[in-house]
């Protein structure tokens, strides 16, 4: 006869049971969410812009304490729970929330409401963290790698519609409306109406002449408001729109596309602090470069500064921002001779500038001098420089150099060109800070968006989505001092904080 297999057998249900006697027993003291009720103790929520934060008495119920939905808000964001509904339920249920929210239990639309109505705080809040991580010595303030990624926003794609596409729907309206115009007037001079038709084909004339006009107004009506959003792009200098979220773009990279925004980091090398981070809605960062690394010296409060980025910020305009505000920028250099390099031709790097004579000398030896006065192009001056016609007809390299049907080579070289040649050195002499700007900048995003959950936004607009994402660089950042300090030594900081922060208010 076969034995039967033991399991491990579970409580009995009916057994009477207590709960520990006091909710100060519901998580140990080495629970990390000790952190988040230490960090927001240490706050002044009310010069921080808080609302309802002053602790002045009013009429009617009272109101809940900025500093527990800001404690909710934080641990919610930690643990993959951001919906203002869950976190109404796991106030009711969840031993820690309990705990740190000491049994209140806000409904989810007071819990909705001061995330949206509290923006510009957190965002403060947020930057005070980092203030803290600087006083503790977590920052190096050398070297800053910067990035971006894209959040799916609160809209959906088919929420967007760009200038290209309205123009094109606009062109079909017309051409709609100008066909059934037509159609009215081919009916309105018909011959059916002379009394040869029956009553009847003239009522259904009738119907059919009021159908058509039916049409064209609401055709006329769509129009109209396609023409009114065509405006509004035009005055927000803008090629799309969302009917959903105003600010929300569709954004494409690496064959995907997104309805969202473009979130700008800067991360500090020594632990993997972000630092700084900016929302956009552009679709590529080739404009980023010069302002995170600006925002990233004021926060460090550096005299000098060294940041690294991939080759989407490469910039021309973008490296000279940053070297005359004592930046010095690692950027990744795109290959744009590529196509050059396909076609079998000299690319422009085999070009040697002489900076004494101001020409160039081609691979073959032969100089190209400066052509004309210069011209602007992207904001920038260039300088053309041509070669001699009869020396490149000549020339035993000609097919490896001049395009087909061409006669002579042109170069141009911008107003920056020396900027620009010493980065290419810096590079060079620096071939391993890419790999180091991928390890600092890419833990953060990765932690966020895959431990943390946090890949799309919940709330609307640049305002409250900026707001939104500060909770979630405060929830990194806070869990990541935890992890480096160790909780008993972050508690204690945090004291310091309370004593540091009093004697600026007093």
């Amino acid at each position: 006869m076969m034995s039967m297999r033991r399991y491990k057998e579970g409580a009995n249900r009916s057994q009477s049971m207590l709960l520990p006697p006091s909710i100060e027993e519901y998580v140990s003291n080495e629970n990390p969410i000790r952190a988040i009720e230490a960090y927001v103790e240490s706050l002044n929520l009310e010069e921080l812009g808080f609302q309802n934060s002053s602790g002045k008495l009013s009429s009617g119920q009272p109101a809940y304490s900025p500093a527990s939905l800001l404690k909710l808000y934080i641990y919610g964001y930690q643990n993959r729970i951001t919906s203002s509904r869950r976190l109404e339920k796991e106030a009711h249920r969840n031993l820690e929330l309990i705990w740190l929210m000491e049994d209140l239990k806000p409904s989810y639309k007071t819990i909705a409401d001061f995330r949206k109505n509290n923006p510009e705080a957190l965002k403060r809040v947020s930057r005070d963290f980092v203030l803290l991580c600087k006083e503790l010595g977590l920052l190096g303030a050398d070297l800053v790698a910067i990035d971006g990624s894209f959040f799916q926003g609160n809209a959906s794609k088919k929420s967007i519609v760009t200038k290209t596409k309205l123009e094109k729907s606009l062109k079909a309206l017309d051409e709609r409306i100008e066909a059934y115009y037509k159609e009215l007037q081919e009916q309105d001079s018909s011959d059916d109406r002379d009394g040869l038709k029956s009553l009847i084909l003239e009522e259904n004339l009738d119907e059919k002449l009021s159908e058509l006009k039916r049409k064209t107004e609401e055709l006329s009506k769509k129009r109209e408001e396609k023409i009114a959003q065509l405006q509004k792009m035009e005055n927000e200098n803008t090629t799309q729109l969302s009917s959903t979220d105003v600010d929300a773009r569709r954004l494409n990279k690496g064959g995907g596309t997104v309805a969202g925004y473009n979130v700008q980091h800067s991360v500090d090398e020594k632990n993997k602090i972000i630092i700084d981070h900016k929302v956009t809605n552009e679709g590529n960062d080739n404009r980023q470069l010069s302002s995170m690394g600006k925002r990233s010296k004021a926060i460090l409060e550096v005299d000098e500064l060294e940041i690294a980025a991939d080759s989407g910020y490469y910039s021309t305009n973008e490296i000279v921002n940053c070297i005359r505000e004592d930046i010095t920028p690692f950027v990744a250099i795109p290959d744009k001779s590529k196509a050059i390099k396909d076609q079998g031709r000299f690319t422009r790097e085999e070009f040697k500038y002489d900076k004494d004579r101001d020409v160039y000398y081609c691979p073959a030896g032969h100089m190209l001098t400066p052509k004309g006065n210069g011209q602007i192009k992207n904001g920038l001056l260039r300088f053309l420089y041509r070669s001699d016609k009869k020396r490149c007809q000549s020339c035993v390299l000609k097919d490896q150099c001049l395009k087909k049907d061409t006669n002579y080579r042109n170069l141009y070289r911008s107003e920056h060109d020396d900027i620009i040649e010493e980065h290419q050195k810096r590079m060079l002499e620096n071939k391993d800070m890419m790999k180091k700007r991928a390890s600092i900048v890419e833990h953060p995003f990765g932690t966020i968006k895959r431990r943390l959950g946090n890949e799309h936004f919940l709330l609307r607009g640049f305002k409250k989505v900026s707001g939104e994402m500060s909770l979630i660089v405060l929830s990194y950042n806070l869990t990541r001092a935890i992890n480096i300090l160790g909780l008993d030594s972050f508690k204690e900081k945090c004291q310091y904080w309370v004593q540091k922060h009093s004697k600026a208010w007093a």
